[in-house]
């Protein structure tokens, strides 16, 4: 059974309070409070979806005063008056403060429980747009690669994206780590909720612990407003904690609780709020041995490395090159209105010689740069920075003529090799048809050129 909506009402009525507590204790939870420092008391206690309030309370005192209070504090914190003294001015006014609704004091039940999910589906809304706009600049994309290694990944993310289980992605920077996260939300049945990504390493260390797990207004110089942490933001959803090893200890104990009892504490805060979040974290370090050298907490390693995802440096499966390169031309070439672009075959081998110590983000990097170089419809030697071989160092390469021909012919051929291969879905027999040869000169080619051929998918 779905947990019920908690809602927070504040009237000076003790017999309307109770009424209304009594009629809607089946389709709600329901906490009241008579005074506005009560209402506050609660929410510095409590985990309240949606507040219905008063708009003439006792003593004279105006609901207005109270809702503007509320939102100075939680600027998308859902506020709904109650009056049984309607007018359009007040209306008006409580609306222009930021109230969600505006309804009479006796609500019918399914009006009320719209509403109500209404106001909590704009504070979605809302908190995604604010997610999507921080991600706005990171490069998007999907996994790419048909090598055993990247098969291999592939077959992990679909495994662990059917369950809820805590994943801990290791790899070299640049390898994809927060694109295999990605890929694991999308497949998963949190895929309609939010993602949210978390670089531990490039948040401000005094700061860490409130963007993690929010703070109440007042908790700290600058802490202006009550705000949610990125746990909360999460709610439902997906967190990815990057560079998980930046932690320090203090947070590694704090972080260890939350996936213990899956609930935070605000920084500030009177009372655990609980979260129902799926954590996946990443790294480039070797945790185990951090664990040994007490860097790194063991139970928190332990809680993280539920399922292990472990992504190859570009090296060790340079095969996918062909592929990568090819889908980052198409990415970034559209951007660029160069989507008809190509790459020399002469310059795509100097790439499959390159042993890329900055993995796909490097290679990433290097093709955006030869997109803006490049004025006409090909990528040459001369788009690629010198460490890779192009300008001078092609021709102190030592290469004779005959091999850089020879070079530049099987990196052609392994090119629409892979291209035809990933069309019929590495079916040898249709792949050999298209490029007009017997399947056993197509094993042939495929063995002397390096291409390790997989096995048909079943979809």
């Amino acid at each position: 059974m779905d947990q019920l909506r908690t809602l927070l009402v504040l009237d000076d009525s003790k017999i309307f309070l109770e009424d209304f507590e009594s009629l809607m204790k089946n389709f709600f939870t329901v906490l009241t409070a008579m005074t506005d420092k009560e209402a506050f008391e609660i929410l510095s206690h409590k985990k309240v979806d949606v507040m219905l309030l008063d708009l003439m309370l006792g003593d004279g005192q105006s609901g207005l005063n109270v809702l503007k209070q509320v939102k100075d504090e939680m600027p998308d914190f859902p506020v709904i008056m109650l009056t049984s003294h309607a007018s359009v001015e007040s209306a008006v006014e409580s609306m222009r403060l930021g109230a969600y609704h505006y309804i009479p004091k006796s609500p019918k039940i399914e009006e009320l429980k719209t509403l109500v999910e209404k106001a909590l589906a704009q504070r979605e809304l809302k908190r995604d747009y604010e997610l999507l706009r921080e991600e706005v600049q990171r490069v998007s994309g999907r996994i790419v690669g048909a090598t055993p290694s990247i098969e291999r990944v592939f077959e992990s993310i679909q495994r662990v994206s059917m369950t809820d289980v805590t994943v801990l992605i290791t790899g070299e920077s640049g390898t994809g780590k927060e694109l295999v996260a990605r890929e694991i939300h999308a497949a998963s049945k949190r895929s309609q909720r939010v993602f949210v990504a978390v670089n531990c390493a490039s948040l401000v260390k005094e700061l860490i612990e409130s963007e993690l797990f929010g703070h109440q207004k007042g908790s700290f110089t600058g802490a202006t407003q009550t705000k949610p942490g990125k746990f909360e933001l999460a709610d439902g959803g997906t967190i990815f904690l990057d560079e998980i090893a930046e932690l320090d200890i203090h947070l590694q104990v704090k972080l260890l609780r939350v996936l213990q009892e899956r609930e935070i504490d605000r920084v500030g805060g009177a009372s655990p709020i609980p979260v129902n979040v799926r954590v996946i974290a990443a790294t480039n370090r070797d945790l185990t041995a951090m664990t040994e050298q007490g860097e790194f907490r063991q139970d928190l390693f332990y809680r993280l490395n539920v399922y292990p995802i472990v992504l190859p440096p570009l090296r060790e499966h340079k095969e996918d090159i062909p592929l990568l390169v090819e889908h980052i031309l198409k990415r970034f070439g559209k951007d660029l209105n160069k989507s008809e672009i190509t790459v020399d075959p002469v310059a795509l081998d100097c790439m499959l010689q390159y042993h890329w110590p900055g993995n796909v983000r490097e290679l990433e990097n290097v093709i955006q740069r030869a997109l803006l170089l490049s004025a006409g419809g090909v990528i040459t030697l001369e788009h690629l920075p010198k460490e890779i071989g192009g300008g001078e160092s092609v021709v102190s390469s030592g290469l004779s003529l005959p091999e850089v021909e020879k070079n530049a012919r099987d990196s052609a051929a392994r090119l629409v090799i892979y291209r035809y291969l990933e069309q019929t879905n590495w079916n040898i027999k249709e792949s050999a048809k298209l490029l007009g040869i017997p399947e056993k000169t197509l094993y042939d080619k495929c063995s002397r050129l390096g291409i390790k051929l997989q096995k048909k998918n079943s979809s």
